[in-house]
Order: C-alpha cells, then structure tokens, then sequence
C-alpha cells in the first residue's frame, strides 16, 4: 500500500480536461516539420497549411491515448539496473538537468562545466543507490557545439551502466550515428533493449520545432523511449495563472502523444507533467516555488488519470548555494509530486534555477529522496504491523525496548537511516558542516566504486562511430 493523496475530484479533472480539449481542437498546436503534418493529415488531423497548425479531434486524442503503452521499460548497459516506470512499479529516481555551471562547494566558487565535469558526475551518478536512472545533467563548454550532444551521451553510455536518459535535442543528422552507436552499446535492438532515452521538449507555448521533432520521431521508431517535457512558464509562455499554466503543459503532452502515436503507433513514451514560473522582476525561470509544487500536483493527477507513465520534477531550487532554502523548495516541490502519485522524479543534484550542479547538493538530495521513499511505504493495518502482541505483552507502564520486534525492525526498515544528514548527540557535529560531511561521503563512495566496463571492443567501436560522424560534421577540434 502506498500513500497517496489526489488534489482533484473527478468532477475537476474532467473540467479540466474538457479545456485541455477545447484548447487541442480549436486553437491548435504550431508544428514547424512539414513531413510530420503530412502524415497527421494523412491520418485524419485538420491542417492549416498557411499557418503549420494541426488542430486535434477528441477522438482522435483518446485513440492515441488507448494505444500508448501504460508502463515503460528503462533497459541499461546492466541488466540489475532495468527499470519498468508506471503501472504501480515503484518510484523511480534520476538527476536533474541541464547546469552549464559547477559549484565548488569547498570554495564557492562557480566555474562553466567541463569535459572532466561529465565525467565524475556521471561516475558518482552511477555510485548513487538512490539514483534509478541518468540524465546527462551538464552541457560542457569544452565540447564542440556540433557535436557535443553525441560526445555527451557517449560520455554517460562509457561512465554508467545505468539506463541514460538524454535531455540533448538532437538534430536529424545525428540520428543515424547515434542509433548506431546505442546498438553497439547494448548488443541488441533498441525495441529489444532500450538501454537510452530521449527527452523531447515543446517549444511553449503549443509548438513543435521541425528539426527536433523529425529527430524525435525517428528516434522512436527505433525503439528509443521518448520522454515529452512540456515547460510552459506561468506569466511568460503560459498564463500567469496555475491552472491555465496546467492546461498548457497538459495540451502539450497529450498533443505530442497524437504526433508520436500517429507517427510510430504503439511507441513507448513517458510524460513530465511539471511546469516553471517566470519572474516578471527578472526574467528568470523558477523551479522551487509553491506554484511549482501545485502544478506538480494538479498534472500529475490528469496523467495518472490519462494512465500515462507520469514524471515530475522534485528536489530542484531556485536557491544560491547549498542551505536551508535548498531543502526546503526541493522537498516542498518532490513531496508534492510524490504524494500525487508519480512513477518517477526528476531530481538531484542542481541549484540556481537547475544551472548550476553541486556534488553537495547531489548527495543531501539523495538522502530527500530516502526519505520521500520511505513516505511511500503505509503498512497494511493488521497485527502484524500495529504489533498488538507486544502492546499486549508489555502493558501499561512497562516498555519496549526488551521485545524482539524491537531489535529486529530497528535494523531493518522501519526507521528511516540517511548517509549525510546529520543525527546523534549535537556535540558531535559543533564543527562538521553538513556540506563539509557531504564531500566527504561522495569522495568515500567514488574511492570503492567501478561502474560496470564496457568491453574494450565495443567501446572501440562506439568511439570509432563517434569519430566518422566528427570528420563527416568538420569539426576542427577533433
């Protein structure tokens, strides 16, 4: 049994969606790819060529619905870490994305993100137990611009062995290179062994880039899940209202499962159902705010209502090192999401409006996310978890501190133990920062860690797959 709270009655969801309705069918949605609007008008969408608008029919909407998969399987280089998202499967965790920034927490400093970067934070990605799967969290300043995106995601594929999930939007041309890359990885089809995913992102409000999308789609004929993330920002590219906010992001997602479903039918696909908050003082978007953790809620219940594989954002701040306010917005926005009943969270390890990444922040995210698990767990009201026999053996005034029960459950699960987070007598931390302890957890964790290798021989030839499409891009850097 799992708690869960819902914030909407069902008189409010189909209120809601009866908007998200009126939204798809007559203000339509701006896609920028004529081979993706041929095939929809094709299948019965109305079109207006003049302005690249598809407009979509509710029925046509509950039929891409009923024919996306309730559950998505996450395979990775390591078949101890494959993953099912949805139908019940428990909640799953990953990174947050994409920080161009580095926090030396030692020091305060803050530095672009580098090669280098890629490579120890997807290793001590791949050293946390609390981390399901990966994004590839950073955009490194000293990667070639036309290439970076694959030489990331090749970075992450050698550095885990967990599922990699890619927030990089590629372009058609890196299709085929990177297809052929993934199958070298995983030895098998990607229908067969879905070792990578893909996120692909709306360009709010209500359009669809072309290039993108065409990458996208192709990406998901291929076997490859793609993760939709709408990011509509409330009072910028959405209303500035939480619920008109909620039904942009929602007409987004449901307007990408029409295009893939109409696209590649049967496809697997996950939804992020979150949004942002712009900030009219300044112009920066918002990720730690009480209208975040209220959209996490409300769109999280129309995807579970939807039967959709859900993913929401949780954990990320808007705060400027790591401290108080850190903690409290990430948790304030992942409870939210988590309670609503997410299958999966967006999470670890970002501050500054997800710009910056700090291996402080990524390890006390890290125990957010133990603790939020054990939230989940509500025993079944019996006997044997209310313990009657021993309320029964001890009796008024005795204790319990003698019963086995006691013994047995205190090592085991029944109270929640985290890696950092400081407990025990206060004299013992009057000088050990908690920053200063997270450190020192994450260079202990990475001394006694080996990801799972790649054979020499694919990643030999990944690489060498990686170099024919460097030379065939020009890329002098290389």
């Amino acid at each position: 049994m799992h708690l869960r709270l819902d914030c909407l009655s069902a008189a409010e969801k189909d209120a809601l969606h009866q908007r998200v309705l009126h939204v798809l069918s007559h203000v339509g949605v701006g896609i920028r790819s004529e081979r993706v609007l041929r095939s929809l008008e094709e299948s019965g969408t109305r079109v207006d060529w003049a302005h690249g608008v598809a407009r979509f029919a509710p029925e046509q909407v509950q039929d891409c619905l009923s024919r996306t998969p309730r559950s998505v399987r996450l395979a990775a280089r390591n078949v101890a870490h494959d993953l099912k998202i949805g139908e019940g499967a428990p909640l799953a965790c990953t990174t947050d994305g994409e920080a161009s920034m580095v926090l030396d927490d030692a020091t305060g400093t803050v530095r672009e993100a580098t090669r280098d970067d890629l490579v120890y934070f997807y290793g001590l990605f791949d050293a946390l137990p609390q981390l399901d799967f990966i994004w590839t969290s950073l955009t490194a300043c000293d990667l070639d611009p036309l290439v970076g995106g694959l030489e990331n995601d090749l970075i992450a594929l050698e550095s885990t062995s967990k599922h990699v999930q890619s927030v990089v939007a590629h372009s058609p041309e890196q299709v085929p290179p990177l297809l052929e890359m993934l199958r070298a990885v995983a030895g098998a089809s990607l229908h067969e062994r879905p070792i990578y995913s893909s996120l692909h992102c709306p360009v709010s409000p209500l359009q669809f880039e072309g290039d993108k999308l065409d990458a996208s789609v192709e990406l998901a004929r291929n076997g490859v899940p793609i993760l939709l993330y709408p990011l509509p920002l409330m009072g910028t590219t959405a209303p500035m209202s939480v619920l008109g906010t909620a039904v942009v992001t929602i007409a987004e997602f449901l307007a990408g499962i029409v295009i893939f479903q109409s696209a590649a039918p049967g496809c697997a696909l996950l939804v992020i159902t979150t949004g942002g908050v712009g900030d009219l003082r300044t112009g920066n978007y918002l990720c730690g705010t009480p209208e975040v953790a209220l959209l996490n809620a409300i769109t999280v219940s129309m995807g579970r209502w939807y039967g959709l594989p859900c993913v929401s954002s949780g954990i990320s701040s808007d705060a400027k090192s790591v401290g108080f306010q850190a903690g409290a917005e990430g948790l304030m926005t992942a409870m939210a999401a988590v309670l609503a009943g997410t299958d999966a969270l967006v999470a670890a390890g970002l501050i500054d409006s997800a710009r910056v990444a700090s291996t402080a922040k990524l390890m006390l995210d890290c125990d957010s996310l133990g603790a939020l698990r054990r939230l989940l767990e509500l025993p079944p009201v019996d006997d044997a978890s209310t313990l009657i026999d021993d309320i029964e053996a001890v009796g008024p005034g005795g204790h319990f501190l003698t019963r086995r029960s006691s013994r047995e459950r205190s090592r085991g699960r029944e109270v929640w133990r985290p890696t950092v987070f400081q407990r025990g007598n206060l004299s013992e931390f009057a000088d050990r920062p908690l920053v200063a302890d997270a450190l020192e957890r994450a260079r202990d964790l990475l001394a006694d860690h080996t990801p799972t290798p790649i054979p020499d021989e694919v990643r030999s030839e990944a690489r060498a797959i990686f170099d024919r499409h460097v030379r065939t891009a020009g890329c002098a850097t290389y």
